[in-house]
């Protein structure tokens, strides 16, 4: 009988002789002293099970935040793109707990107020859905707005403007975006003081103007030819004009490259 075993009988109320016989007793306190003192009990553990994936859910909001993404990178959009569904999202349960989300059609004229696309997710290794999705867009951009009434015939000038955002999808018509030099367009209406400039109000002021007489640039193979020609039009940067060979009189059209400068192709 080792000293262990002692006390622990002495715990017990025990009094031990120490005559007694060591087989019996030691037979007794087997169980006893086999088992390690101050062990505490192993700790629950929870863990999948072998072959046993994860799994979460494609939420509303988790969609909208990827679709925002991914169309405007598709589409170069610059401004901030709102998406909103058009119709209720039935939460998608995904088999793992990544996933992406590609835009397989979009329309080829680009976003408009309300239009549809398709989308196909894919989740770990395996596809989950391809459907189309009907959507609401909103576009924000910095446009041009006037300060004051701009008449017709005017100039545009920065001192009379300035800029606002709104959402470009809800104009009629394409707003002049405050990325354009503005001091490069007059004004072909009046335009009211507060009022989104568009392309329908403006036209690019012309640098070459009709009647003017320009020099005119010929390029054919390694030949170059150069005259003076009569412009019939007025035009801006990089527009087409009709000309008149002054000397010949015949009309052709050339590409307008600065104040007196048109280049003609053949």
């Amino acid at each position: 009988m080792n000293a262990t075993q002692r006390v622990i009988l002495t715990l017990l109320g025990i009094f031990v002789l120490p005559a007694l016989a060591q087989g019996p007793l030691d037979r007794l306190l087997a169980p006893i002293a086999a088992q390690p003192p101050d062990v505490a009990a192993p700790a629950i553990r929870h863990s999948a099970s072998v072959g046993q994936t994860l799994s979460t859910t494609l939420g509303a909001d988790v969609l909208i935040v990827e679709l925002e993404k991914e169309l405007g990178a598709r589409l170069s959009l610059s401004g901030d793109l709102k998406l909103t569904l058009a119709q209720q999202w039935q939460p998608l349960k995904l088999p793992a707990s990544d996933f992406a989300l590609a835009i397989t059609e979009s329309p080829s004229a680009g976003i408009a107020g309300t239009f549809v696309i398709r989308v196909r997710i894919t989740s770990g290794e395996a596809a989950v859905a391809d459907l189309p999705i009907s959507l609401r867009a909103q576009l924000f951009q910095e446009v041009w707005t006037a300060a004051d009434r701009v008449e017709r015939g005017q100039s545009l000038d920065r001192t009379l403007l300035t800029t606002s955002k709104v959402d470009v999808l809800r104009e009629r018509q394409p707003p002049l975006l405050a990325d354009v030099d503005p001091s490069a367009f007059d004004a072909v209406q009046p335009i009211a003081a507060g009022r989104c400039i568009t392309r329908r109000d403006v036209i690019e002021r012309p640098i070459v103007r009709r009647g003017q007489v320009v020099e005119v640039i010929a390029h054919h193979g390694q030949l170059a030819i150069r005259m003076k020609a009569l412009a019939l039009e007025s035009g801006a940067s990089g527009s087409l004009i009709k000309l008149r060979n002054i000397e010949s009189r015949k009309e052709f059209s050339g590409q307008i490259l600065n104040e007196n400068k048109v280049q003609v192709h053949f």
